[in-house]
């Protein structure tokens, strides 16, 4: 009688193991499909003038902790069509799944200009950025808005490449960044050719992608008010303006990410 409750016993718990491992197994295999199903979106990033792709690594970890590849071009900054011929040699690179290409500053106009007619890429987006159109030039387009103070304080360094000041780059480029990140930000920025603008565009890329948009309100660079109307012109999806300088992708990168991230949940569909 002992025995055969022991054998009753020992029935009993194997019983309940294999039960609760399949229970626990298949909770695991439940809550993971949206990972295993979740397609990956290549994302491409392109700084502006005055800057590197450095610009974008807060971004960054962000979209890479989401699942994206993340590809952040350097650009020369020599001419646009340098430039454009940078993100084009970027975007050559990815053989496979759609492409979210993202812009900051003059880095718009590149890819605006790289993405036309190009297939692979699926949705453009603008972070505080130049969205022109065909025939227009920033400085043309610049005419329908007043000045900004910084606009006075771009030095030309030996080679007639326009910098500006470190100490004006703090306080008109960056001014919400962290001090310390920005005084980085001023001794690396990225000397840009003058003639970029006076640069006459050709036909854009937004005209035929879903677009997005970053307007940066209290923007010294470019006007917000400029970055506003691109983004109306262009119907963009989705707009959001955030508080914060030129340097938005810097200080505010949640926001900056959770557009970009958006974008790229729309390419995987």
């Amino acid at each position: 009688m002992a025995r055969l409750s022991k054998c009753f016993l020992l029935c009993f718990l194997i019983t309940l193991f294999t039960t609760t491992l399949f229970t626990v197994t298949n909770a695991a295999d439940t809550s993971t499909p949206s990972l295993k199903n979740k397609k990956m979106v290549n994302i491409v990033l392109v700084h502006g003038a005055i800057a590197d792709g450095t610009s974008w690594s807060h971004v960054i970890p962000i979209l890479q902790a989401a699942g994206h590849y993340v590809l952040a071009v350097q650009e020369p900054l020599t001419s646009i069509d340098d430039d454009v011929a940078k993100v084009k040699v970027a975007l050559g690179t990815i053989k496979s799944g759609p492409i979210v290409l993202v812009g900051h500053s003059f880095g718009g106009l590149a890819i605006s200009l790289a993405a036309y007619n190009n297939t692979n890429v699926t949705s453009l987006v603008y972070v505080a950025a130049f969205a022109l159109n065909e025939g227009e030039s920033v400085a043309s387009i610049g005419k329908n808005y007043h000045p900004l103070p910084s606009n006075q304080h771009f030095v030309p360094d030996s080679a007639g490449r326009l910098t500006l000041p470190q100490d004006l780059y703090l306080k008109y480029f960056c001014p919400d960044v962290d001090r310390k990140e920005a005084e980085v930000m001023a001794v690396t920025q990225g000397p840009c050719d003058a003639a970029r603008f006076s640069y006459v565009s050709g036909p854009p890329a937004w005209k035929q992608l879903p677009t997005y948009y970053v307007v940066a309100e209290n923007d010294q660079i470019i006007q917000p008010e400029m970055e506003a109307f691109f983004a109306e012109r262009m119907k963009a999806k989705k707009t959001i303006k955030v508080p914060a300088s030129h340097a938005v992708l810097v200080s505010h990168p949640k926001e900056v990410a959770g557009i970009i991230l958006e974008a790229a949940k729309a390419a995987a569909q």
